[in-house]
Protein backbone atom coordinates (compact mmCIF):
# COMPACT_ATOMS: atom_id res chain seq x y z
CA UNK A 1 0.00 0.00 0.00
CA UNK A 2 1.19 3.14 -0.94
CA UNK A 3 0.70 5.39 2.54
CA UNK A 4 2.67 8.92 1.74
CA UNK A 5 4.24 10.37 -1.69
CA UNK A 6 6.85 13.09 -1.65
CA UNK A 7 6.89 14.82 -5.17
CA UNK A 8 6.00 17.55 -7.56
CA UNK A 9 2.59 19.45 -7.49
CA UNK A 10 1.55 19.67 -11.36
CA UNK A 11 -2.07 19.65 -10.88
CA UNK A 12 -5.18 20.74 -8.94
CA UNK A 13 -8.85 21.00 -9.30
CA UNK A 14 -10.97 22.57 -7.19
CA UNK A 15 -14.18 21.24 -8.11
CA UNK A 16 -13.20 17.82 -8.07
CA UNK A 17 -10.69 18.07 -4.89
CA UNK A 18 -8.43 16.25 -6.90
CA UNK A 19 -4.66 16.69 -6.74
CA UNK A 20 -1.40 15.66 -9.05
CA UNK A 21 1.52 14.79 -7.75
CA UNK A 22 4.51 13.67 -9.92
CA UNK A 23 7.20 12.09 -8.53
CA UNK A 24 9.42 9.24 -10.35
CA UNK A 25 8.52 10.37 -13.74
CA UNK A 26 4.88 8.89 -12.68
CA UNK A 27 2.06 10.95 -11.50
CA UNK A 28 -0.39 10.10 -9.49
CA UNK A 29 -4.36 11.10 -9.22
CA UNK A 30 -4.97 11.77 -5.40
CA UNK A 31 -8.89 11.95 -4.35
CA UNK A 32 -8.19 14.43 -1.22
CA UNK A 33 -10.93 16.18 1.49
CA UNK A 34 -12.45 19.40 0.28
CA UNK A 35 -10.77 20.67 3.48
CA UNK A 36 -7.38 20.58 2.21
CA UNK A 37 -8.05 23.13 -0.35
CA UNK A 38 -6.57 25.83 1.67
CA UNK A 39 -3.49 23.79 2.04
CA UNK A 40 -3.19 23.64 -1.63
CA UNK A 41 -3.77 27.34 -1.98
CA UNK A 42 -0.56 27.97 -0.09
CA UNK A 43 1.72 26.30 -2.35
CA UNK A 44 2.21 27.07 -5.67
CA UNK A 45 2.16 24.41 -8.82
CA UNK A 46 6.15 23.02 -9.28
CA UNK A 47 6.18 22.92 -5.40
CA UNK A 48 7.50 20.27 -3.96
CA UNK A 49 5.01 18.36 -1.63
CA UNK A 50 4.25 15.76 0.48
CA UNK A 51 0.98 14.18 1.81
CA UNK A 52 0.02 11.18 3.68
CA UNK A 53 -2.15 8.32 1.18
CA UNK A 54 -4.77 5.20 1.70
CA UNK A 55 -5.08 3.93 -1.05
CA UNK A 56 -8.36 1.26 -1.61
CA UNK A 57 -9.58 -1.02 -3.88
CA UNK A 58 -12.66 -3.92 -4.23
CA UNK A 59 -13.72 -6.58 -5.96
CA UNK A 60 -15.95 -4.25 -7.52
CA UNK A 61 -13.73 -1.64 -8.02
CA UNK A 62 -10.26 -3.79 -8.80
CA UNK A 63 -8.65 -0.10 -9.85
CA UNK A 64 -7.32 1.35 -6.45
CA UNK A 65 -8.23 5.07 -5.58
CA UNK A 66 -5.65 6.79 -3.67
CA UNK A 67 -6.81 9.36 -1.00
CA UNK A 68 -4.29 11.76 0.11
CA UNK A 69 -4.09 14.02 3.39
CA UNK A 70 -1.53 16.95 4.23
CA UNK A 71 -1.07 15.44 7.96
CA UNK A 72 -0.79 12.31 9.22
CA UNK A 73 -3.02 12.42 11.98
CA UNK A 74 -6.31 13.49 9.15
CA UNK A 75 -4.98 10.11 7.49
CA UNK A 76 -5.13 8.45 10.72
CA UNK A 77 -9.06 10.06 11.46
CA UNK A 78 -9.95 9.03 7.25
CA UNK A 79 -8.71 5.75 8.31
CA UNK A 80 -10.89 5.45 11.54
CA UNK A 81 -14.63 7.28 9.40
CA UNK A 82 -14.71 4.63 7.07
CA UNK A 83 -14.47 2.00 9.61
CA UNK A 84 -18.18 3.59 10.29
CA UNK A 85 -21.13 1.27 8.73
CA UNK A 86 -22.70 2.19 4.97
CA UNK A 87 -19.68 5.02 5.37
CA UNK A 88 -16.80 4.02 2.64
CA UNK A 89 -13.84 5.95 1.36
CA UNK A 90 -15.28 8.01 -1.75
CA UNK A 91 -18.47 9.02 1.19
CA UNK A 92 -16.07 9.96 3.75
CA UNK A 93 -13.88 11.90 1.44
CA UNK A 94 -16.28 13.82 0.38
CA UNK A 95 -18.13 14.54 3.79
CA UNK A 96 -14.70 15.88 5.12
CA UNK A 97 -15.82 19.54 4.24
CA UNK A 98 -14.74 21.07 7.83
CA UNK A 99 -10.82 20.48 9.43
CA UNK A 100 -11.00 17.27 10.81
CA UNK A 101 -9.96 18.39 15.02
CA UNK A 102 -13.75 20.00 14.55
CA UNK A 103 -15.15 17.04 13.06
CA UNK A 104 -14.07 15.23 15.68
CA UNK A 105 -15.24 17.53 18.76
CA UNK A 106 -18.61 17.27 17.46
CA UNK A 107 -18.13 13.43 17.55
CA UNK A 108 -16.84 13.41 21.10
CA UNK A 109 -19.68 16.09 21.82
CA UNK A 110 -22.29 13.57 20.33
CA UNK A 111 -23.39 17.30 18.73
CA UNK A 112 -25.06 15.11 15.88
CA UNK A 113 -26.57 18.61 14.74
CA UNK A 114 -23.42 19.49 13.58
CA UNK A 115 -22.47 17.01 11.92
CA UNK A 116 -25.69 17.11 9.82
CA UNK A 117 -23.81 20.00 8.40
CA UNK A 118 -21.38 17.76 6.12
CA UNK A 119 -22.24 16.86 2.71
CA UNK A 120 -24.16 13.22 2.77
CA UNK A 121 -24.59 13.29 6.83
CA UNK A 122 -27.65 12.95 7.67
CA UNK A 123 -29.87 12.10 11.07
CA UNK A 124 -28.97 8.28 11.00
CA UNK A 125 -25.64 8.78 9.47
CA UNK A 126 -24.84 11.08 12.14
CA UNK A 127 -26.19 9.00 15.14
CA UNK A 128 -23.99 5.92 13.48
CA UNK A 129 -21.12 8.23 13.35
CA UNK A 130 -21.35 8.99 17.13
CA UNK A 131 -22.30 5.59 17.98
CA UNK A 132 -18.85 3.92 16.28
CA UNK A 133 -16.49 6.75 17.21
CA UNK A 134 -17.51 8.70 19.95
CA UNK A 135 -14.42 7.65 22.76
CA UNK A 136 -11.95 7.30 19.85
CA UNK A 137 -10.65 10.63 18.62
CA UNK A 138 -9.74 12.31 21.79
CA UNK A 139 -6.45 12.89 20.28
CA UNK A 140 -7.73 14.29 16.59
CA UNK A 141 -10.10 16.52 18.99
CA UNK A 142 -7.07 18.24 19.83
CA UNK A 143 -5.27 19.05 17.05
CA UNK A 144 -3.97 22.35 16.27
CA UNK A 145 -5.31 24.43 13.45
CA UNK A 146 -3.36 23.56 9.92
CA UNK A 147 -0.31 25.75 9.51
CA UNK A 148 0.37 25.19 5.56
CA UNK A 149 2.86 23.03 6.18
CA UNK A 150 2.04 19.11 6.80
CA UNK A 151 4.14 19.19 9.65
CA UNK A 152 2.53 17.18 13.07
CA UNK A 153 2.34 19.52 16.40
CA UNK A 154 4.91 19.82 19.29
CA UNK A 155 3.94 17.13 21.41
CA UNK A 156 1.00 18.74 23.93
CA UNK A 157 1.21 20.39 27.50
CA UNK A 158 -0.70 17.31 28.88
CA UNK A 159 -2.70 19.21 31.87
CA UNK A 160 -3.95 22.49 29.71
CA UNK A 161 -4.52 19.91 26.56
CA UNK A 162 -6.79 18.19 28.69
CA UNK A 163 -8.48 20.83 30.29
CA UNK A 164 -8.66 22.98 26.64
CA UNK A 165 -10.09 19.59 25.17
CA UNK A 166 -13.15 18.99 27.98
CA UNK A 167 -13.90 22.76 27.44
CA UNK A 168 -14.37 21.99 23.50
CA UNK A 169 -16.57 19.36 24.85
CA UNK A 170 -18.74 21.59 26.57
CA UNK A 171 -17.49 21.41 30.57
CA UNK A 172 -17.10 24.59 31.99
CA UNK A 173 -13.43 25.95 32.81
CA UNK A 174 -13.57 25.51 36.21
CA UNK A 175 -15.54 21.68 36.46
CA UNK A 176 -12.60 21.05 33.18
CA UNK A 177 -9.70 22.01 35.52
CA UNK A 178 -10.95 19.88 39.10
CA UNK A 179 -11.53 17.12 36.45
CA UNK A 180 -8.30 16.91 35.30
CA UNK A 181 -6.34 18.17 38.58
CA UNK A 182 -7.86 15.22 40.12
CA UNK A 183 -7.49 12.81 37.67
CA UNK A 184 -3.78 13.49 37.32
CA UNK A 185 -3.49 13.23 41.37
CA UNK A 186 -5.62 10.23 41.75
CA UNK A 187 -3.69 7.93 38.80
CA UNK A 188 0.20 9.39 38.44
CA UNK A 189 0.09 6.75 34.95
CA UNK A 190 -1.77 9.05 33.08
CA UNK A 191 0.79 10.80 31.22
CA UNK A 192 -0.45 11.46 28.19
CA UNK A 193 -3.33 13.70 27.13
CA UNK A 194 -5.56 11.00 25.41
CA UNK A 195 -5.02 8.84 28.77
CA UNK A 196 -6.38 11.66 31.06
CA UNK A 197 -9.73 12.53 28.58
CA UNK A 198 -10.53 8.44 28.88
CA UNK A 199 -10.16 8.58 32.51
CA UNK A 200 -12.07 11.68 32.95
CA UNK A 201 -14.37 10.41 30.60
CA UNK A 202 -15.24 7.28 31.56
CA UNK A 203 -15.58 8.19 35.42
CA UNK A 204 -18.15 11.21 34.09
CA UNK A 205 -20.12 7.96 32.70
CA UNK A 206 -19.97 5.94 35.60
CA UNK A 207 -21.27 8.62 37.81
CA UNK A 208 -17.61 9.05 39.59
Amino acid sequence: MIVALRGTLARWDEDRSVLWIETGGVTYELAMPPFAAEWVAAHRMGDEVQVYTYQHATDRQPVPMIFGFPRLAEREFFRKFIEVPDIGPSRAIRALTRPVSEIARWIESEDTRALRTLPGVGDRTAATIVASLHGKLVQEALLRDRDGTGDETTPPDVRSDAIAALIALQYGRREAEQLVTEAMRERASLITVEDVLRYVLEGQARGV
